[in-house]
């Protein structure tokens, strides 16, 4: 999940005269900019989750909706001034475009895409085909455009409360409310007609006082619920997916074969009693819960199924290996913890990060792995589990592991990114016992990823892994570990292959080399170029209308925020309950920098700089893998007050600034510009890492403390 606090840190020169608002209205402008900014946070969010469901390309770009928000939010910002109030026709634009992304899911693709970007394996009839970078230009323009109502009423509701940094503090608090309720319903895993209900709804306390445009937005609110619910009712939605499922059924050649007719949650324990059931996410290959009984497996004896059944059977074909206590990693719907049930395992660690999943698996899986009392389900980011448990295994496998998506809005890096690389499989190493094994399974898709698989285990084990079955070479199985040489004695060719490790600070384990893939490139490309179209479009001073400091502030603050996401997701796992709490935290820092200068007269805007730039550079500096290695009780503290110090500063500076601002409408919007950069610079990490982003967004408040000298007047007003 994320949250739209990259205009936590943005101002023009024109100085407007201020009218005092009378007590009543004040207020009432307040709320109303309170629930826009609620609303602004909300929207994202939903759409961050909604829009991959309809178009699977987002899944791996959500963090282009991301950018399109905060582009959208600041072009209406700079329209606040005009007297065309849009905000009444927000619902209307919701509807339109949730009506364009289910019809180009019916009847559009996009493709063909490299399997460096995501791979895809289902084809079907369409009328149209779009390149990626042309899908995710198009759907960066609607979603900008969707939000520009909305970031026209903060830029008034702002341009409104005195002072301006009250208005701010206003925005955070709203801000921090959409965190919030979207926590609620990732947590009540309520379906998107629930979300969208709660954003319609809220739309129509800017109509209220007009009965036409209160009677038109329910009718189009309605309409919209309805449409989102017919559409998506017939999905098992999980705080992560939105997923179908399908049953299977023996066809006349003996194969077994996917029914076409989805299945309702409630007809999902009837699925136990059959032969197991097919889990596509977004048309795509997911998961196959079967019942893979010796009994079943003799049934399928010559069928499609049985290479499908030796995969969950080859961890557990080692003579001799003492299987008592293992560990699944990404354990599913729970084929692998039926397997090793089957083998006799005496005790079976099965961790999860989507409860939904898992629960389709207890509810509908057919031999009921997750009903026996020897296994232990653990509800976690796995990463997460392996950092904090104490235990130790003769076997630990790690299933086919594929996310499917991105972990978080604000970032490039995918769900499952810091799975795979050398300081996980070491964090593994000390997991084994003595003479325990490590098996790693995992639809690759190409030979390039199963080379890189190959060289991260060698450098996490210290010797190269044991591939069995390498044919199909999309489908092999790596052994490592101590006890490979005890159990598996035959030796294999190393592969000498130079090629890029995944690591912590470049957890890229799907791209091919430290560059941005062509595709990336054309599309951030396009975005830059729609973005500066819209924004000659819209100002009518055209660039000279941005203000350089809080744009600049804007951009490195999305950066540093982006960094912390990523390294709370390494520390703690990549959870929507830890992305909420890192979001709400991040938005509690900046609300506690603006009002601790809400109650200071004046400071030093130079030395703020320096204590700034020293923050920066201490989590440059800082080893961060070495909090790894201690208890929670330690790594917490440490890992928010790296987080916090840059940010708390960043936020002080943006509090000083947005204090003084004539132009708080103009401030907010050149800080989201800004955002649009930082959001658009964070690719670099697939070149330079995570790490160096640092020095980048330091480079960025450099130019954000010099832009303060182009305005003599403003540097005066801040004391620079």
């Amino acid at each position: 999940m994320t949250a739209d606090t990259s205009h936590l840190s943005v101002s023009s020169y024109a100085t407007p005269l201020r009218q005092p608002v009378p007590r009543g209205l004040a207020s009432s402008v307040q709320v109303d900019l309170f629930v826009a900014s609620f609303l602004a946070l909300f929207m994202e969010v939903m759409l961050i989750r909604w829009v991959p469901t309809y178009e699977r390309v987002l899944a791996y770009f959500t963090n282009f909706i991301l950018i399109a928000a905060f582009l959208g939010l600041g072009l209406g910002a700079m329209l606040s001034g005009r007297a065309r109030r849009w905000l009444a026709w927000q619902p209307l634009f919701v509807l339109g475009f949730v009506s364009i992304g289910i019809m180009f899911s019916e009847f559009g693709m996009t493709g063909p895409v490299q399997d460096d970007v995501y791979y895809a394996e289902y084809n079907r009839h369409v009328l149209w085909f779009l390149s990626l970078p042309e899908s995710l230009a198009l759907l960066f323009f609607l979603v900008a455009v969707v939000f520009v109502p909305m970031g026209q009423q903060i830029g008034k509701g702002l341009k409104a409360v005195s002072p301006p940094l009250t208005g701010y503090v206003i925005n955070i608090l709203g801000s921090l409310a959409g965190v919030l309720a979207f926590t609620v319903v990732s947590f009540l895993e309520l379906g998107p007609w629930w979300w969208f209900g709660v954003a319609m709804l809220g739309l129509l306390w800017f109509v209220r006082r007009d009965r036409a445009w209160l009677a038109l937005n329910t009718l189009i609110g309605v309409v919209t619920v309805f449409v989102i619910w017919f559409a998506g009712e017939m999905y098992f939605w999980t705080p992560y997916h939105a997923l179908a499922v399908y049953p299977l059924e023996w066809k006349e050649n003996g194969d077994v074969a996917t029914r076409p007719e989805m299945v309702r949650a409630k007809e999902l324990p009837a699925l136990r009693h059959t032969l197991g059931f097919h889990v596509r996410l977004s048309g795509d290959f997911y998961q196959q819960p079967t019942d893979l009984s010796p009994r079943a497996v003799q049934m399928y004896s010559g069928s499609n199924m049985t290479d499908f059944a030796a995969h969950f059977e080859l961890p557990f074909s080692i003579p001799d290996f003492p299987y008592n206590n293992i560990l699944v990693i990404g354990a599913g719907t729970g084929n692998d913890v039926a397997a090793a049930l089957r083998h006799g395992v005496r005790r079976v660690d099965a961790v999860e990060i989507d409860p939904g999943i898992l629960r389709l698996g207890q509810v509908a899986h057919p031999e009921q792995p997750y009903s026996d009392p020897r296994v232990h389900v653990f509800v976690d980011d796995a990463r997460s589990f392996i950092n904090k448990t104490d235990s130790k295994y003769d076997l630990i496998i790690f299933g086919s592991v594929d996310a499917h998506r991105l972990f978080s809005g604000m970032s490039s890096v995918r769900l499952d990114s810091f799975l795979y690389t050398v300081e996980c499989f070491q964090e593994v190493r000390r997991l084994l016992k003595q003479d325990g094994i490590v098996v790693v399974q995992h639809t690759l898709g190409n030979m390039f990823l199963n080379r890189r698989m190959y060289h991260v285990l060698t450098e996490a084990f210290g010797k190269g892994p044991y591939v069995k079955d390498p044919d199909p070479p999309k489908l092999p199985t790596f052994f490592c570990g101590p006890g490979v040489g005890k159990f598996i004695n035959r030796d294999q060719p190393a592969d000498v292959l130079k090629i890029n490790l995944a690591t912590d600070d470049w957890p890229f384990f799907y791209l091919r080399g430290r560059f941005v893939p062509p595709e990336y490139r054309v599309a951030l490309e396009a975005m830059l170029l729609i973005s500066l179209i819209c924004l000659l479009s819209v100002s009518e001073g055209g660039l000279r209308t941005v203000d350089g400091h809080f744009f600049f502030l804007g951009a490195a603050f999305l950066l540093i925020e982006t960094v912390s996401v990523t390294r709370f997701a390494m520390l703690f796992g990549s959870t929507w309950m830890v992305n909420s709490i890192v979001f709400s935290a991040i938005l509690l820092v900046v609300l506690l920098a603006n009002l601790w200068m809400n109650r200071i007269q004046s400071f030093n805007i130079h030395l703020l700089y320096v204590v700034l730039a020293a923050a920066v550079l201490l989590n440059f500096m800082f080893p961060v893998h070495v909090l790894l290695s201690t208890g929670l009780a330690l790594r917490l503290p440490a890992a928010m007050i790296l987080m916090a110090l840059p940010i708390f500063f960043a936020a002080f500076i943006f509090a000083r600034s947005y204090k003084q601002t004539p132009n708080p409408d103009l401030a907010f919007a050149s800080n989201l510009l800004g955002a649009v950069i930082g959001g658009l610079i964070e690719y670099s990490s697939m070149v330079i890492g995570f790490r160096n982003l640092f020095l980048v967004a330091l480079g960025l408040y450099a130019l954000s403390y010099f832009a303060l000298f182009l305005s003599p007047r403003r540097a005066a007003i801040v004391g620079a």
